[in-house]
C-alpha cells in the first residue's frame, strides 16, 4: 500500500518513538510485568490514544489506515503496549464514537482520546469466548441505576484501565436482543479485579478477570438503547481486528529483524550462519521479495 504524505509522517514519528522509548525497554517491562506509564504518556502526546477520534472530541482525527500504521509501529517496539493502545482505540473509542450520545462522548470519549483515561472492553466470560450470545452477566434496572453482576474473563487493561464498556444481559428471554452495553468506571464499587492472568508474554499489558458484584451504574451510562448490546459489541470488534492484524505485522517485522541480526552475528564452521547456504537462501529470498 502507498501511504499518503500525512500517513508517512505519522508512521515516521511513531516509529522513532517506538525505537527510542519502547524497543530498548520492552524485555525489561515484560520480565518485571511493568505497565510503562511514562511511555503511555508519550504515546498520548503523539495522539495515539485517539487516532480516529475527531479533533473536535480531542482526538487526532485520522483514518483507519493511520490506525493500522500506528499500531504496527508500536507493536514493533513492544507488543504489550500495542495491545493496550489497540483496545482503547478500538473497540472502546470506536463504540463511544458510534453509539455514545453527546454527553457520554464529552465525559468519556474526549479524555480517552487525549490519554487522560485508558479504556477496557468487557465482553468475554469464563464459559463464553466467541459466542457472545451466551453471556451470563446481568444488568438489572433499579430506579435510576443498573445493577451489574457477573464475571468477565481475559480483559485487556482490566486493572490499569479507567473505564470499561461492559456487555450484560438486560432481558434473559430475548436472546441476542436482550443484551445491553454500559459505561462502567473501574473505580465503581463492585468492580473487582479478581486476578491477573499468568501469560507467556505481553506482560506490559495486564489481562484480568473482572468480577462485577452489585456494581451500580447510573442509567445515563447505558450506551444506545436496551437490547443494542450484541450489535454494539460485534460492531466494535470489527475494527479491533484491523488492530490485531497490524500488531501481528509489527511484531513479525521485529522478530525478522532480530533473526537476521542473529544470523549475521552467530558463527559456525568459521563464518556467519547467514553465509551458509540454507540460511542465506532464506535471507536473499526475503531480500528479493522486499521483506527486508
Amino acid at each position: 500500500m502507498v501511504l499518503s504524505p500525512d500517513q508517512r509522517m505519522v508512521q515516521e514519528a511513531v516509529r522513532a518513538f517506538a525505537q527510542e522509548q519502547l524497543w530498548p525497554n520492552a524485555a525489561a517491562w515484560d520480565k518485571s510485568h511493568t505497565f510503562p506509564v511514562d511511555a503511555h504518556r508519550g504515546l498520548a502526546e503523539l495522539g495515539c490514544y485517539g487516532i480516529c477520534v475527531p479533533d473536535s472530541l480531542g482526538g487526532a482525527g485520522l483514518d483507519y489506515v493511520s490506525l493500522a500504521v500506528v499500531l504496527e509501529e508500536i507493536a514493533a517496539g513492544d507488543g504489550g503496549t500495542s495491545t493496550v493502545i489497540s483496545v482503547t482505540n478500538c473497540p472502546v473509542n470506536a463504540i463511544l464514537m458510534k453509539h455514545g450520545n453527546t454527553a457520554q462522548q464529552k465525559q468519556w470519549l474526549t479524555p480517552l482520546a487525549q490519554g487522560q483515561m485508558l479504556g477496557a472492553f468487557c465482553l468475554t466470560e469464563p464459559h463464553v469466548g466467541s459466542d457472545a450470545s451466551g453471556l451470563r452477566t446481568t444488568a438489572v434496572r433499579d430506579g435510576d441505576v443498573y445493577v451489574l453482576n457477573g464475571v468477565k474473563q481475559f480483559i485487556t487493561s482490566g486493572k490499569n484501565g479507567d473505564v470499561a464498556i461492559v456487555i450484560a444481559v438486560t432481558d434473559k428471554d430475548a436472546g441476542k436482543r436482550g443484551m445491553s452495553a454500559f459505561i462502567v468506571p473501574t473505580a465503581t464499587p463492585g468492580y473487582q479485579v479478581a486476578r491477573l492472568e499468568d501469560k507467556l508474554g505481553q506482560h506490559s499489558s495486564d489481562t484480568a478477570q473482572i468480577v462485577l458484584d452489585n456494581c451500580r451504574v447510573p442509567v445515563e451510562n447505558l450506551l444506545g438503547a436496551e437490547g443494542d448490546g450484541y450489535r454494539i459489541a460485534l460492531g466494535g470488534l470489527e475494527g479491533g481486528r484491523i488492530g490485531i492484524a497490524a500488531q501481528s505485522i509489527g511484531m513479525a517485522r521485529s522478530a525478522l529483524t532480530c533473526a537476521i541480526q542473529y544470523a549475521k552475528d552467530r558463527t559456525s564452521f568459521g563464518k556467519a550462519i547467514i553465509d551458509h547456504q540454507a540460511v542465506g537462501f532464506v535471507y536473499w529470498a526475503l531480500r528479493s521479495s522486499r521483506w527486508v
